[in-house]
């Protein structure tokens, strides 16, 4: 109340003893540390305000990532922190406001990070087709750049919302959003090609080949996933110097320091035909988690330390789409052959020597594939539960009937809530006359 006191105060005094026409200008004032927009279209900048549209993509993500893992089935509650019992419980509501209007800096901010990141892909892109290739060196590929981090910004409002609104528009489905970001990404494809940016490039076919999964297109993700070099990934920096490039999973869930939740019983101990199957490598210290209640489990090779970073874009992810894309148009001999090259790598036995599997069960088998190669990997769990959802393939939340919680309630007898995808937020209805409150 003080703070605004003294500011009444100031523009009192301001205007009594300036005039009236210097009045018109009283707000015109110059804060540091903020840039003014025309100050953008500056050619030197190029590079830097692309390095800007990756280090938001790679804040939303970090965010995204940690909360979808947290709604799926990949964590339980393990906390006395309301918020994240709300999160590790799937209480996420419209008016959840960590959701909706959280930072970088906030615990699964997940709307405006990613809104954030997507609107300034755009911006920049824009700023960057306004200079030349003389005053810019590599504008193009730097263009492909902004138009493929874009994309991803998409591909995370698309799988993860329920339904979305773009820069005040109409509401628009999953389907849509996910229809846009196959754009991006082809747009991204092809200023990558004419640069001669093939990491880029890469990135980009794997993130068209993940949403044309989603939108059931399974010869373009076919096309686009073959192209994926073996041994391909393209990562989100962490590092430990700042709360906002910290690896979110270890801050809040996986760390000692933060045990908010634990790694839930079906992702523990996982094995194939009495092997244990080392891409869901899981332990303990025999701790108690912050809710004093239960133990807390953790991945051994994932998220070991706040400078961990994490997977946007793999060629590990683009296998595990074409073995899903040859089951679902039947051709079981390629999706058996990759799913079998999965298990030499880990060194666990084989799947299926006599190839009687049919289809519905190479399919089964692919999506438990993915649960293990993905575990805690960019919300692919999370989208996998959504996709499948009403199939015959269903993979339930926790507290739904199936899943390891199927009365409704956790292992302290919290109840589950409601929340599969998240909500557009409240603030975004009441804001956008365009959808209405």
């Amino acid at each position: 109340m003080s703070r605004r006191f003294d500011l009444r105060v100031l523009l009192l005094v301001a205007a009594g003893v300036v005039g009236t026409t210097s009045c018109r200008d009283i707000l015109s004032v110059h804060v540091p540390g903020r840039v003014q927009s025309d100050a953008l279209n500056d050619p030197s900048l190029a590079a830097t305000m692309v390095a800007s549209v990756v280090s938001d993509l790679e804040c939303a993500w970090n965010n995204y990532a940690a909360g979808a893992a947290l709604i799926s089935d990949e964590f339980i509650q393990a906390s006395g922190n309301l918020n994240q019992r709300n999160w590790g419980s799937r209480r996420i509501t419209a008016d959840e406001p960590t959701m909706a209007q959280g930072t970088c800096r906030t615990q699964y901010g997940v709307y405006t990070t990613l809104h954030t990141a997507r609107f300034q892909a755009e911006d920049i892109f824009k700023r960057l087709e306004t200079f030349t290739d003389a005053q810019v060196t590599g504008r193009v590929s730097l263009e492909a750049t902004v138009k493929a981090y874009g994309a991803y910004a998409l591909v995370a409002l698309g799988e993860g919302f329920c339904e979305m609104a773009l820069d005040g528009g109409p509401l628009m489905t999953k389907a849509q959003v996910l229809a846009l970001a196959e754009t991006r990404f082809t747009e991204a494809i092809d200023l990558a090609t004419k640069s001669n940016n093939t990491d880029i490039l890469n990135m980009a076919l794997v993130g068209r080949a993940r949403v044309r999964l989603d939108l059931a297109n399974f010869a373009g993700a076919l096309a686009d996933a073959a192209r994926i070099p073996t041994g391909y990934v393209k990562n989100v920096t962490r590092d430990d110097s700042d709360l906002r490039r910290y690896d979110g999973f270890c801050e809040f869930i996986t760390c000692a320091t933060n045990r908010h939740a634990t790694v839930a019983p079906n992702y523990r101990n996982v094995t194939w035909q009495g092997v244990p199957d080392p891409r869901v490598a899981v332990s303990t210290r025999n701790q108690l988690a912050f809710d004093n209640a239960q133990i807390h489990y953790f991945p051994t090779n994932k998220h070991t330390s706040r400078s961990f970073p994490l997977i946007l874009a793999s060629f590990k992810e683009a296998r595990l789409i074409i073995a899903e894309a040859s089951a679902r148009t039947n051709d079981l001999a390629r999706a058996r052959t990759l799913i079998n090259a999965m298990h030499t790598e880990a060194v666990i036995p084989g799947y299926d020597a006599p190839g009687t599997d049919n289809q519905d069960q190479v399919i089964t088998q692919v999506i438990e594939e993915r649960r293990r190669e993905l575990f805690t990997e960019g919300g692919h769990r999370f989208n996998d539960q959504l996709r499948f959802r009403g199939t015959k393939y269903n993979i339930p939340f926790k507290g739904e009937p199936g899943s390891i919680h199927p009365n409704g309630v956790d292992a302290t007898n919290l109840p589950y809530g409601t929340t599969t995808c998240f909500p557009l937020p409240t603030v975004e209805r009441i804001g956008n006359p365009n959808i209405g409150g």
